[in-house]
């Protein structure tokens, strides 16, 4: 009686290894981190091209914190930031400025950023979650999806979601979501944004992949015409972080 009693018990091994899978399957099916509410301050690890990085009106330095409601702006140099104890990175370009706050908000300039953080441009707030994006407050206030998606919202009205490789320009009447110009794409990936830096961006690594899909499906689109398309588009980079011809006769802004 006793033995047949314990032989028609689960096994333990096969009760830990089934709760095991199914925190796996969990942990899969919440890929991203979702963005808090706010950003209380923000961390200088990189200064690249020059020192002219300033938090407020002193200059910055390296592990330097900017704290909530403070601006950080460049002149002629770039700056790398990470906000939320590393969960999420951002890069600043040259003549930009940026107010950490309930939001990473960009007043001048550009700002490229990944993982869970806010980005409010010209009143408008993306909404990420995990998401690298561009917000660019000098070409008519655009955000500029690289991967992933955003949730733009505007000071009054329904949100808008703006897909991986899309941009919509948040200073016209009417937002309009289109996609990014190739060259446009190479030039991000093969430019200030990424030379030079040395703190990864979370899910960089993805970038490369996405343009080359990109590359393709044009070519693909263009059915016969297809050989001709391709001798004119520029080619991806291979690494980021490299200086590299990309070919095809596009003059890149190094």
């Amino acid at each position: 009686m006793s033995s047949q009693w314990f032989r028609k018990r689960p096994s333990w091994r096969s009760l830990t290894a089934f709760l095991a899978s199914l925190c796996l399957v969990l942990a899969l099916a919440i890929p991203r981190i979702p963005a808090v509410a706010q950003i209380t301050n923000a961390t200088i690890v990189e200064i690249l091209d020059g020192d002219e990085v300033f938090i407020e009106e002193a200059k910055a330095t390296i592990d330097q914190i900017a704290n909530f409601g403070e601006d950080i702006h460049t002149e002629d140099a770039r700056a790398g930031i990470v906000f939320l104890e590393d969960l999420a990175v951002g890069r600043l370009a040259k003549d930009s400025v940026v107010t950490v706050g309930q939001c990473v908000e960009v007043v001048e300039g550009q700002l490229i950023a990944s993982g869970p953080v806010n980005g409010c441009l010209s009143g408008f707030e993306a909404d990420v979650s995990g998401t690298i994006y561009v917000m660019d407050a000098d070409d008519d206030s655009t955000f500029k999806v690289l991967e992933g998606a955003i949730d733009v919202k505007p000071p009054s009205g329904d949100k808008i979601e703006v897909g991986q490789l899309r941009e919509v320009s948040v200073e016209d009447d009417e937002l309009e979501v289109k996609r990014i110009d190739f060259e446009d794409l190479v030039r991000i990936l093969s430019g200030a944004f990424f030379n030079g830096f040395e703190v990864s961006l979370p899910n960089e690594e993805r970038l490369i992949a996405i343009c080359n899909e990109e590359r393709i499906r044009i070519i693909e689109e263009a059915d016969e015409a297809g050989p001709v398309v391709a001798a004119r588009l520029p080619y991806c980079p291979t690494e980021l972080g490299v200086r590299f011809d990309p070919g095809g006769g596009i003059n890149l802004p190094f």
